[in-house]
């Protein structure tokens, strides 16, 4: 295995982002789930978290916002040229 320093920053910050980018992804993955509990490595991390009910998550999509009527705005005078 190759030490640390023959390897060029660019490379480094690669395999950084390559890293983070998997850890993000797993995170996202875990927390869209539909599962109450979720565990990692077997137990190494746990999370109990309560899952909203489909229903909840239909009535607030089925609440719309319905706006004030505006009253109507007249046009402004036409311009008379000189």
């Amino acid at each position: 295995m190759g030490k640390l320093a023959d390897y060029t920053i660019d490379q480094v910050a690669g395999a950084l982002a390559l890293t983070l980018g998997s850890i993000g992804g797993l995170c996202l993955i875990l927390f869209k789930s539909r599962c109450e509990t979720i565990s990692i490595c077997y137990g190494l991390w746990t999370c109990n978290r309560k899952v909203v009910e489909e229903e909840e998550e239909e009535e607030k999509k089925e609440e719309v916002i319905i706006p004030e009527p505006r009253l109507a705005i007249e046009p402004p005078p036409p311009v008379v040229a000189p």
